[in-house]
């Protein structure tokens, strides 16, 4: 009951960030076209990879610690918040350094680094909305997280009818990121009490050893679901990666069902696998099938109807798009089941057993799309998506079998002899 109430009150939120985006996404290309709209989707992609990279698996170690141990969550938040900033900062500037020498259009690069500080407004403003998830408190999560993106829809299209230009698009993120990190601290600080003590430094390095196997899973997986559109801007230019985009974003879209699911379950999957191991895989079981059945069924749609779709959303400049959503489609079940294996897999504890998957995963998109991107540009990156995602199913299924985490009787996560 409660995870379905978690559920609900999340998918509400993220349906409306899905909405919210999805609303931005098209003003975007019908007001500037495939070629701008590619530009904006490399930006960000880069800069929500920086976000991840900034994040280092923290929010969710913190949700998963203090939801064990509720009297830490203060200083812990406030550890989390001091390495952020940090962490941050060194990730706007290895992003500048980094594509000072791999971006060839200083437009481009010129507005990638202004767009960056986004990382540090948006890694500290998730680690609020995440706080009251470990207290499975997921109204403040669902509604701060619902505002930040729904700011975004007005100004952006208030910046565009000014000057179209995607200068102007990335000046009104930016301002609405600045205010969804106020709004988010002053709405938790009320709710949860919160005293900001003075921090230390000292903290940083045993949170360092603490957070690294999540970090690593989080960064992993940034790589792997952006690397494509990175491939595709520097081998092809920003018209592939716009018509790229117009077909993967509506798959970021439709991630709204297995990510809300994910972030829900965390908590409860987390103390089961200690004090109750029979009603983990019992929800485990459950939540799996209705996750599967999900994702052949919004698939299957996909495929028949991908032609309307694109045409409805962004016209016909983007017809060729109809091709890659096509092939994408097939990504549904497997995306809907992957992103849930994962976090089972941690919520087990066994965070390490996530990185070699990502990491073979990681290198069959790169080596697919290093092939397929100069031949076959985005159709050739949407094939190289779809493949490895099936490498990564494959590769859980058999991390499951390996662990015997669904047959071997256990008492507070402990494995007994039978």
């Amino acid at each position: 009951m409660q995870l379905t109430k978690n559920a609900a009150i999340l998918f509400s939120a993220r349906l409306i960030n899905a909405l919210s985006i999805l609303g931005i996404i098209v003003i975007i290309s019908r007001y500037l076209g495939p070629d701008i709209f590619g530009g904006y989707s490399f930006l960000h992609a880069v800069v929500i990879t920086g976000i991840v990279i900034a994040n280092f698996g923290l929010d969710t170690f913190m949700v998963r610690e203090i939801s064990r141990d509720a009297l830490q969550g203060n200083k812990l938040l406030i550890s989390v918040l001091e390495f952020k900033i940090i962490s941050s900062l060194v990730v706007i500037v290895g992003i500048a350094g980094i594509f000072s020498y791999v971006l060839k259009d200083t437009l481009l690069f010129r507005l990638l680094v202004i767009f960056s500080i986004v990382i540090l407004f948006n890694a500290l403003s998730q680690s609020f909305w995440f706080y009251g998830d470990a207290f499975q408190k997921f109204q403040y999560h669902a509604s701060l997280w619902a505002f930040s993106n729904v700011i975004k829809v007005p100004l952006v299209w208030l910046f565009i009818a000014v000057e179209q230009e995607l200068e102007m698009v990335i000046y009104g993120l930016i301002i609405a990121e600045a205010v969804s990190l106020i709004i988010s601290y002053l709405w938790i600080r009320r709710c949860f009490r919160l005293i900001l003590e003075k921090l230390s430094i000292t903290v940083l390095l045993p949170l360092l050893k603490k957070a690294w196997p999540l970090a690593i899973i989080f960064i992993l997986s940034a790589l792997y679901f952006r690397i494509d559109m990175m491939m595709l801007e520097v081998m092809k230019g920003e018209r592939a990666v716009g018509l790229y985009a117009a077909a993967y974003k509506l798959i970021e879209f439709l991630s709204i069902v297995p990510g809300t699911v994910t972030i829900a379950a965390l908590p409860g999957l987390s103390s089961d696998f200690y004090a109750n191991i029979e009603n983990f895989r019992a929800t485990f079981f459950k939540t799996a099938i209705i996750l599967g059945i999900g994702g052949i069924a919004v698939g299957s749609f996909l495929y028949f109807f991908s032609h309307q779709v694109i045409l409805t959303l962004y016209g016909p400049l983007f017809f060729d798009s109809v091709h890659s959503l096509s092939i994408l489609s097939g990504v549904i079940l497997f995306l809907f089941l992957n992103g849930y294996l994962a976090y089972v897999t941690i919520a087990a504890d066994n965070d390490k057993a996530v990185v070699p998957i990502l990491i073979l995963s990681i290198m069959i998109n790169v080596g697919l799309n290093f092939h397929l991107i100069p031949k076959y540009s985005h159709i050739g990156a949407a094939v190289a998506t779809l493949l490895s995602e099936i490498v990564m199913f494959f590769a859980y299924i058999v991390l499951l079998i390996k662990t015997k985490l669904f047959t071997e009787r256990r008492i507070k996560g402990v494995p007994i002899a039978p």
